[in-house]
């Protein structure tokens, strides 16, 4: 307990004051990044899938030091943008599933139908609400079998207070953000600036340091993967960011979310052999890899294979 209420004391001392907007980036003196506990490279990387989400509330301050204490060499989010251009660390496109949004008798109005990839879906959307009005809401436990007693104790979090967590660790920690449903976005969000969710992404990243090819200095300083499933986003940034990228692929049956191809089309070895000169590996959803056969494991999947044979890495989050 004793790392993760030091590094809770530090973030809440950084972070107090500025939960209605984002905290300005820090002078790069401001953290130490050359002098910390170096990432270990030489085996596969642990990565927190929303950080100790099986505990505390998935994507929220503390589930990420959570799982710093519980050694996480990185730690990932989704990140999506608000109604007023502020980007935020939340998975889904609708709050029903993860807030007291519903509770909110001051929001009953907001409750929308969208289309999100391909398919209408109905409740309260990230999108038309402000940073300080989400800021308001308290974050759940997405499923009842997990632990529920940190229930309506925190608060959403936005891009630059995630990676302000991973950059005032007593230890080298990297960040996987993943650009979530760039498609939609973009569609609701406009900038003053006419800049895209793509371009704010990136800015933001580089604002903090984040750069570099995976493994050159600068990485092993700040490491950072960036990943989505829509390959136009992850082509688009490569000509802003030289950082690694990983392309997400969803299940057999799911399209992706805006080139409509199939899971067989881009994981074919003409494709893969393509989209390896934008990113440095994929990351396929577990059932592509191990399919379920009558609620047993299947036989593995050569996609693996085929994408080491490519020199691509395979990152799972289960």
């Amino acid at each position: 307990m004793g790392a993760f209420w030091h590094i809770s004391i530090i973030v809440f001392i950084l972070l107090s004051g500025e939960s209605n907007a984002n905290p300005a980036a820090p002078r790069q003196s401001q953290f130490d990044v050359n002098h910390r506990k170096p990432l270990q490279t030489f085996r596969p990387y642990n990565i927190a899938h929303r950080g100790s989400n099986g505990e505390i509330p998935e994507e929220t301050t503390p589930a990420y030091l959570r799982a710093i204490e519980e050694g996480a060499d990185f730690i990932e989010s989704d990140i999506l943008a608000t109604k007023d251009g502020h980007l935020i660390c939340f998975h889904d496109v609708t709050l029903d599933a993860t807030t007291d949004i519903a509770n909110r008798t001051e929001f009953s109005n907001r409750k929308r139908t969208y289309e999100v990839e391909r398919q209408n879906m109905t409740g309260w959307f990230v999108v038309d609400f402000t940073l300080r009005e989400l800021k308001s809401l308290r974050v759940k436990q997405r499923y009842n079998f997990r632990d529920q007693q940190y229930n309506g104790k925190y608060q959403i979090i936005t891009f630059d207070e995630y990676i302000l967590i991973a950059l005032y660790a007593n230890r080298v920690v990297g960040i996987y953000p993943e650009l979530k449903n760039p498609i939609f976005i973009n569609q609701h969000i406009k900038w003053s600036d006419g800049k895209k969710f793509e371009d704010k992404f990136v800015e933001t990243l580089l604002k903090y340091g984040y750069k570099g090819e995976y493994m050159s200095e600068d990485w092993l300083n700040q490491p950072l993967f960036i990943q989505s499933f829509a390959p136009s986003s992850l082509i688009y940034m490569s000509n802003m960011t030289n950082s690694p990228k990983v392309f997400l692929i969803d299940d057999t049956t799911v399209r992706t979310q805006d080139t409509n191809q199939s899971y067989y089309e881009i994981t074919s070895d003409g494709y893969l052999a393509f989209i390896r000169k934008y990113v440095v590996g994929i990351g396929p959803w577990k059932d592509t890899v191990v399919p379920p056969i009558n609620n047993y494991l299947g036989p593995p999947t050569d996609l693996v294979a085929r994408a080491h044979a490519l020199n691509l890495q395979v990152s799972n989050l289960l």
